[in-house]
């Protein structure tokens, strides 16, 4: 059997290249050859041919990279195998996976990897396109003229009003003189070269009140003595309709509010707010596909114009009344109940010690009269301020560690905010017992995630290290809900809508990390947590102190501490429970990699999410009232 598949690998291997027995290459430029499949780093056709031993994962074939000096490089070799990178002896390790660095130059750039195993020696190329300060490859007009434009910004269209600004620039010949100007405005703007010889111009203009742009193109000029270069913007300028105030209504309950315009088609501002299905709201201007909202006189934010539906001309802007407040408490959570008549953009802002939690509505005035007042262990009392002329705030002064929840939300036009409460606990048993944890093994299918060095999928290490959590947490007493228990699809913004449809107590979701491209996985990998609401805070710093007290100095695995982070993640952002999100390895560490196919090693990250989990449920919940009464006995016994 062993001759066999000696033979057939051996045909394979001729099949694919060229192979000298002794001293021969096998020469395979990935991407280029028919029988090399290409790897990419989230593809979800990930395949090694037998008779290719070496292997890159990251970067991608084809890749494009942005302007960076240098970046790692990880892939999959035979461990008895000696392998270079662009000339540049690399481990291998024991799993067989290796990592480096690689320097790159801008432009069109090949990874080299070689591989001595035996007598042959494999060769195998990576092609990638790395951004940088290449020359600029100018278009010149005819003649001996010397100037060239290459691009003009603003690239897409724009409405906005009198007093806001656009900003636009050039690339084009360094060390001219360069300016624009408008159809409709009679004036020469000034544009700037921002840096010497960087060919690079900025300018800005103010849009006047007597300006008439109309789908106005801005034309750029670069001159010298008397010979001149221009070039229109793609981008056009309006103004936007001011007789009419413009509304609009969110069409869906994933709507991101940011607070401000994207830089660039991928690159947008970041979330400020996250407002109701069928919330009205003000726009009052336009650049490419995002809207600018109207919050108050002082505050705007910017939406995706295919979130939103325009509102018939006529409807009123936001300008509610806030009505009598009712408080109403069942045995796991308090209702406050505010009446506005209309489902109007609001902030929530809890206090990070738990001392009370703030909701701001933009577009409302008070009539606040009655304020139903109950008293059961979690609210201490509510209160109204008037901040400004369009902002009404709701203060809910709470009772710290009384609540580690929220929910808040319009039932038609009326504003609830739901407090969630600890469920009680024995004081006999564990903190776990009865807790409700929801787990959330990140990623599936198509999206794979991360790719480790040897190909291994982040979406099945997330997986295998969720399903041996769930064990601990079932040992410990709790109730366990997966989100996730194969490869099928669950989309990410469903996933937190199902914890809170399940009621879950505590949301935790299993991850692994890799770095974009060009960062240094010998500097920054390790085991991180990641919080984002102030209530989830003390659970993810519990998680993390129990990671480092399990690895830190650890003999079996040695795991540098990556930190304890807030970040705005779909799956730390809900605020109904305390959630976090563990990357417990990177993927593209070889020996971390080999961590997380090894079940002690992911037994050992379950043990310590669980230790985390049952500090904080011990520190939170309540003894059930017999219990508690029960413990004030003891203690006075013992005083």
């Amino acid at each position: 059997m062993k001759k066999t598949l000696s033979v057939l690998f051996l045909l394979l291997l001729l099949c694919s290249g060229t192979l000298f027995a002794e001293g021969g290459i096998k020469d395979s430029a990935n991407g280029t050859s028919s029988d090399i499949t290409t790897n990419t780093m989230t593809t979800s056709e990930l395949t090694t041919s037998v008779s290719d031993p070496l292997q890159i994962t990251t970067p991608a074939e084809n890749a494009h990279l942005p302007a960076v000096p240098s970046t790692f490089v990880c892939g999959s070799a035979p461990p008895e195998g000696k392998l270079w990178i662009n000339g540049t002896p690399v481990p291998i390790h024991p799993g067989g996976g290796f990592l480096t660095m690689v320097k790159l130059s801008s432009g069109e750039f090949q990874i080299i990897a070689e591989l001595q195993l035996g007598d042959v020696r494999f060769r195998y190329t990576r092609n990638i396109v790395v951004a940088g300060s290449a020359p600029i490859s100018l278009a010149l007009p005819a003649g001996p003229v010397s100037i060239g434009i290459e691009d003009v910004s603003p690239k897409q269209d724009q409405e906005l009003l009198p007093g806001d600004f656009v900003e636009v620039t050039c690339k084009g010949t360094s060390g001219k003189k360069a300016y624009f100007t408008l159809k409709e405005v009679n004036k020469e703007f000034p544009l700037i070269e921002t840096d010497a010889n960087s060919g690079v111009y900025r300018g800005v203009y103010q849009i006047g009140d007597n300006d008439k742009v109309n789908k106005s193109k801005f034309k750029v000029t670069l001159e010298e003595n008397g010979k001149k270069c221009t070039m229109e913007s793609a981008g056009t300028i309006s103004r936007f309709p001011e007789n009419i105030p413009a509304m609009v209504e969110t069409t869906s309950p994933d709507v991101i509010l940011r607070a401000g315009p994207a830089v660039a088609p991928d690159d947008k501002a970041g979330y400020f707010l996250f407002p109701s299905l069928g919330t009205i709201m003000q726009i009052t201007g336009r650049k490419g596909d995002e809207y600018r909202v109207r919050l108050t006189k002082t505050k705007t934010v910017w939406v995706s114009a295919n979130q939103v539906q325009r509102l018939p001309e006529g409807t009123l802007p936001n300008y509610v009344m806030a009505g009598n407040i009712s408080i109403s408490a069942g045995d796991r959570s308090t209702r406050i109940r505010l009446p506005l008549g209309r489902r109007i953009p609001f902030m929530v802002e809890p206090d990070p010690d738990g001392k009370y939690i703030d909701i701001s509505f933009y577009g409302a005035f008070s009539n606040t009269d009655l304020i139903t007042n109950v008293t059961n262990g979690v609210t201490k009392h509510v209160s109204w301020f008037q901040d400004d002329q369009e902002t009404y705030r709701l203060r809910v002064n709470t009772v710290p560690n009384s609540w580690w929840g929220y929910d808040p939300r319009y039932e038609g036009t009326d504003f609830v905010l739901e407090l969630r409460t600890p469920p009680p606990m024995l004081a006999t048993s564990s903190s776990l017992m009865g807790l409700k944890v929801a787990l959330d093994a990140g990623h599936g299918i198509p999206d794979n995630g991360a790719i480790g060095a040897t190909g291994y999928l982040e979406r099945d290490a997330n997986l295998a290290l969720a399903l041996n959590l769930k064990e601990k947490l079932l040992a410990k007493g709790a109730d366990v809900f997966m989100i996730r228990t194969d490869n099928t699809d669950v989309p990410l913004s469903d996933r937190p809508k199902i914890a809170w449809q399940n009621k879950a107590d505590i949301l935790i979701s299993v991850h692994n990390n890799s770095l974009p491209y060009g960062g240094n996985p010998f500097i920054k990998h390790g085991f991180g947590v990641y919080y984002f609401t102030p209530m989830s805070m003390q659970l993810a710093k519990e998680v993390h102190t129990a990671y480092c007290q399990r690895f830190e100095n650890a003999s079996d695995f040695n795991l540098r501490d990556d930190g304890l982070y807030y970040d705005n993640l779909a799956l730390t952002r809900s605020p109904q429970m305390p959630s976090i999100l563990t990357e417990s390895a990177y993927m593209i560490v070889p020996e971390e990699e080999a961590y997380l196919k090894d079940d002690n090693f992911r037994s050992a990250c379950a043990e310590a999410i669980v230790n985390g989990i049952e500090q904080y449920a011990g520190s939170m919940r309540p003894l059930f009232k017999s219990d508690s009464i029960q413990s004030k006995v003891k203690n006075n016994k013992k005083e």
